[in-house]
């Protein structure tokens, strides 16, 4: 083997090296794109969203959702349909942090998040995430899920579809329809 030869082995071996080593480096400023829940929107049963004032719990029973800090309320389908289109459905996507002692700097805190949970039969836990707003992307929110300490953001904006209003999930019922007097009544005299 030529000394030339060799010496392009050698340079070539180590671009290799040192390409490997710059891609190991880098894989950990990837950016996740893992569901936040992990849950079967099927079992899901009961919604607890809690900001740092008011509570909220949505309860399924026999196929309806009720709300039950306000019963006297209906619940509005759409809302309901949004939250497991869009909420149940979010993504982590860029990683924000690492450390925990920047939860509150991204609201990401036990005080300062909004906590989303969903539970199933028998109220086993099934997910549970803490949101935050994103001050430096509107379109986006910041994200942890409880008992893990990465902070993601979102890959689209979630916090104002969790809001834990009870007037925001539910209506008024509608009073009946009064009857229809356009009508003309039938003739009930005798004309004999």
């Amino acid at each position: 083997m030529g000394k030339n030869l060799r010496n392009s082995l050698i340079v070539l071996a180590v671009l290799v090296l040192a390409y490997l080593i710059n891609l190991a480096r880098q894989s950990q400023y990837k950016s996740a794109t893992d569901l936040a829940f992990e849950v079967d929107p099927e079992e899901v049963v009961h919604i607890q969203i809690t900001n740092p004032n008011d509570t909220l719990n949505l309860i399924k029973t026999d196929q309806t959702w009720s709300i039950q800090e306000a019963d006297s309320l209906v619940i509005r389908q759409n809302r309901i349909d949004d939250f497991f289109d869009k909420v149940l459905q979010v993504r982590k996507e860029t990683l924000v942090s690492r450390n925990p002692d920047k939860w509150a700097l991204y609201s990401v805190d036990d005080s300062a998040g909004v906590h989303v949970r969903v539970f199933g039969k028998g109220e086993e836990e099934l997910g549970h995430i803490i949101l935050g707003r994103a001050k430096s992307d509107w379109a986006r929110n910041n994200i942890r899920v409880a008992g893990e300490q990465e902070v993601y953001l979102t890959n689209e904006n979630i916090l104002y579809r969790v809001t834990p209003r009870p007037s925001f999930w539910g209506e008024k019922p509608k009073p009946p329809a009064p009857p229809d007097t356009t009508q003309a009544a039938p003739d009930t005299s005798d004309h004999s």
